[in-house]
This record gives structure tokens, sequence and C-alpha cells, in this order.
């Protein structure tokens, strides 16, 4: 948090093809060293600055979850190395851009404490919108750390450079997710009654790098957030009563993404600025990093999943598809990595695809969520409707992914047909699964399928929290740390070192054996 950060807002102006250059003449600056800023810019800057944790690309995939929730997930094939359960220097990298992310929505608190009520009242889009994208981003950092500096961190220009009285405590995760939640619901309720006055409507779209300014989209994102957070505290015995009203009350206002068209995503509009996958291949087909799972594969294969062709492609030596053994010794897997045997993610619809999303929230996933709450709650013909209706949504994701894909060679020259989307819901039967334990299997297979390494954080939460799919992992015999994957990842040295007396709070915690709160089973 004490690097300049330089921003150019002029590269947005650029993406969203709706203001001129010198709309953004004035660069986003370093907030503790400018005086001069406004609310518009600085929301845009927030925004902007983290897009690497969204869009794909090389820092976050080859950097962070390549040696994390990937390989703890099984969401690609990975070789049996020594110490591949620690996460390393993954950690501090995440760390540091989420405290770059939440310093810049100081700084736009800041600026809007600073106008008059009047204005303040004018603006409130802004408060409202970035704190449902901070709470994204925030949920999973308490899912990947727990305990996190969240209510006192981000606020050294309002201390006037002084670091030590800016060093922040941790905040309790479970009073995070509660608060997220509260306002949530609060911003929920507020969209369905906010107008912007003419000024504010054309600055939100022209600033808005999410939603271009719309605010159903808003709305939806932030209801279908909530159903996120809301599922995944379910378990937690303070909070399960709470989860399943409120989640009952979001499906009756029926203002969620439940449809593919409704999806959020920072997306890629031009590749004209660095809002793009810019460097995405080499971090996927780096270090066989595009390596197909065996556990997907099998099932792939065995149900013929429509969606596999535009997932994965076929070794170069094979006539079929094949998934790296995870229970497999390391020289072994590599000699069928260098024999070119196993499949890899396909390169044209994934890793050479310069168009991906960052998807932030999307359909198929929502109704696995309402498939999930439905078979707890007993009604297994409302969980079958969502069930089915996601593994449809899912296959059309994948193949819509293909749609602008610019390297062509290894795209499947014909899109899944109705029939062969109906015949794998047939083979997967959902309604042959008669208990929720077992409705409850298929939902998280499918869930493992369709986050893949497209969202492998929300992967690696969701098995954590249902222990499902069962996966099986060989241990690190050479590590007396972490034999198999780890349930959080520890904090990063700096903090031991320059955030010592808040840390030393939260330090017997701090290892990677310590369960995140709603991680009961």
């Amino acid at each position: 948090m004490r690097k300049l950060l330089y921003i150019s807002l002029a590269s947005a102006a650029i993406f969203l093809n709706s203001c001129s250059d010198s709309d953004f003449e004035n660069a986003y600056r370093d907030p503790s060293t400018v005086a001069e800023t406004n609310v518009p810019k600085q929301f845009a800057g927030f925004m902007k600055i983290n897009f690497e944790d969204v869009i794909p690309s090389y820092w976050n995939y080859y950097t962070v979850i390549r040696t994390t929730s990937l390989s703890y997930t099984q969401a690609h094939g990975f070789t049996n190395v020594a110490g591949r359960y620690i996460p390393g220097a993954a950690v501090t990298n995440r760390w540091e851009r989420y405290y770059k992310f939440i310093t810049q929505y100081r700084e736009l608190e800041k600026v809007m404490a600073s106008l008059p009520v009047a204005q303040q009242t004018e603006n409130r889009i802004y408060t409202i919108t970035s704190t449902i994208y901070l709470y994204d981003h925030t949920s999973k950092m308490i899912d990947n750390f727990g305990d996190i500096p969240f209510s006192e961190a981000g606020k050294i220009s309002m201390t006037g450079g002084n670091y030590g009285a800016a060093s922040p405590k941790y905040d309790n995760q479970t009073e995070l997710y509660v608060k997220m939640l509260d306002e949530l619901k609060a911003f929920s309720t507020e969209l369905n009654t906010i107008t912007l006055s003419a000024k504010v409507d054309v600055e939100f779209k022209n600033q808005d790098l999410i939603n271009k300014g719309n605010l159903v989209s808003w709305k939806n994102y932030c209801n279908s957030l909530r159903l996120k957070l809301l599922n995944r505290v379910s378990a937690v015995p303070a909070m399960a009563a709470r989860a399943n009203s409120e989640i009952a009350e979001i499906i009756a206002e029926a203002k969620i993404v439940d449809e593919s068209a409704e999806n959020i995503a920072f997306k890629v509009y031009t590749q004209d600025t660095d809002l793009d996958t810019s460097g995405f291949f080499d971090a996927l087909e780096s270090g066989n990093n595009n390596i197909a799972p065996k556990p997907m594969i099998d099932h792939m294969n065995a149900n013929s999943d429509p969606r596999e062709a535009w997932l994965f492609e076929k070794g170069a030596s094979s006539t079929t598809y094949i998934g790296l053994d995870p229970l497999l010794a390391s020289g072994a897997q590599d000699q069928l990595i260098s024999n070119t045997v196993v499949s890899i993610y396909n390169r044209s619809v994934i890793s050479k695809n310069k168009w991906l999303p960052g998807t932030l929230i999307n359909a198929a996933e929502v109704n696995l969520i309402l498939a999930e709450y439905y078979s707890r709650s007993g009604n297994s013909g409302a969980a079958k409707t969502h069930f089915e209706k996601a593994i449809r949504q899912s296959v059309d994701y994948y193949v819509r992914l293909g749609d602008k894909a610019d390297v062509l060679t290894w795209k499947p020259t014909t899109e899944p047909t109705a029939a062969e989307v109906d015949a794998y819901i047939a083979k997967i039967n959902f309604a042959g699964a008669v208990s929720p334990a077992d409705q409850l299997q298929l939902i998280a297979f499918q869930k493992y399928i369709h986050y893949n390494i497209m969202q492998a954080d929300e992967s690696w939460a969701e098995q954590r929290r249902l222990k499902l799919p069962v996966l099986n992992f060989m241990e690190d015999e050479t590590s007396s740390i972490r034999k198999t994957p780890p349930t959080r990842w520890t904090y990063p040295n700096s903090e031991r070192v320059y955030n010592t007396e808040n840390y030393n709070v939260v330090k017997d915690k701090d290892n990677l054996s310590t369960k995140i709160f709603w991680d009961v089973k």
C-alpha cells in the first residue's frame, strides 16, 4: 500500500467507447500524493485496479491460482512435486492487490464525504455499486484467509502518511460476513427506488466498467451475490435460519442472475487497452498449467458430456480424452505429459481466446445454488428444474465463449445439439437421486465442472464447504507442514513484520489447518 499507483482512465474511456480521451486527460494517481480527484474518476479507478483478479490474466493465473486453488480443486492436472500444498508467494501477491484495491475504495469514501450533503445524495449510486463490488472481492479474501484487516484498512492518506497510525486491526470473519449481508440487503432495497440525475446518469454510464450504468444489472448482481454468500453460510448453526429465509425472499423477488443474458462480467470490448487477457495463454500453457484433470475427464467420457470438446483437446498422441491421474508418482505423470497422451484445455476456446470475460456472477452457478437450496428444503422437483437448467446454461456458456475465438484451429466444428444435451442430462438422472445427500453429490460435481479453471476461487470455497466432490490426492511425503491441500491460506510475512501488534491477535489461527467459519462439515 506504500507504492505509488498510476492508473490511466484514458484506457477506460477507450474500453467503453463512450467518452473522448479528453474526458480522462488527468490520469488517476496515488491518492496519498494527489489532492485532486472526483467521485466518478475515483469510482472507475477503484474498479480498474484489480481487474487482473477478474479478467483472466497472466499475473493472477500463473502467480496465484496455479499453485493454489487450481490444484487444490483438481481444476487442472498437476504433477506431484514437493511442497505443492503450501501456497507460498501467491499469498503475498493476492494480499497486496486486495489492499491496493481497498485503498482506492477508502479514497472514494473520502472524496464522497468532502461533498456537500446534497451532492452526496446525488452521487449515492457510486457508494452502493462500489460497495457491492468491494464485498464480492472481500468475501473471496475471507474465504481464503479468514479474519482480515478491513474496517481500518486502506486509510493511509487519512493519517497524513503515518503508517503506524494506519496499521489496521483484523476484523472477525463471521462479523464481516454479517456486515456484508446486512448492507447488501439494504442496497437491494434501495436499488428498487433510486433515481439518477441526468448528470450522474451520464457520468455513471461512462465510468461503470462492469454494468455500464445498468441499474437492473446492479440489482441482479447484488441479489445474486447475497444468494451466494447466504448459501455459503447455510450450514453455520447461528446463520442457517437467516440464510434459508433470505434466500426465499430473494427468490420471491425474482431479481437475480438466473438467465444467461443477465450474466455479470468484466467484459473485454477491445484489444486496444490493458483491460484484456494479455498473457493468459502463456499463464495457462506454460509449465503444463493447462493439463486436463482425470476426475472431470472420466465423468465427461462416461456420460458424453457435450462440454468436453469445448473445454478440452485430446492429447496430440491420443485418440481419446485422458486426464492426468493425481495418484501417479510425478515421474510417471511427467512421462505421460511428455508423450502428449493427456488432454489439455482447449486452446481456441480458452487459453488463446483474447475475449474471455472476467466472470463475477453467471446464471449457471446461480441455478446450481438454487438447486442446492431446494434440495435441502425438500423440494426435489424444483431442485431438479434448476439443476437441469444450470447444465443447459453451462453448456451454452462454454460454447458461446468460442464465438469470438481468434484462433480456430482447435474449436469444435459443430455445436452440441439439444438432443445431445438432453441425453447427457438423462444420464446424470437427477430424479434417480432420491435423498438430499445424493442430490448434493450431483450438484457439487456440476459446480466442479462449471467452475473448472474459470472460477477456481469459487470452486475451492465450495469444495471445502461441501466436502464434495470427493477427490483423491497423493500425500506430499516431503512436507512436514501440509501433506494434503490446506483449508486456508496463511498470512503474508509482511503482516508479521509491519503489522505486528494486530497480527499477534490472530497468529494462533495462522496455519494451513484452521478452517474458515463456514467450513463446518
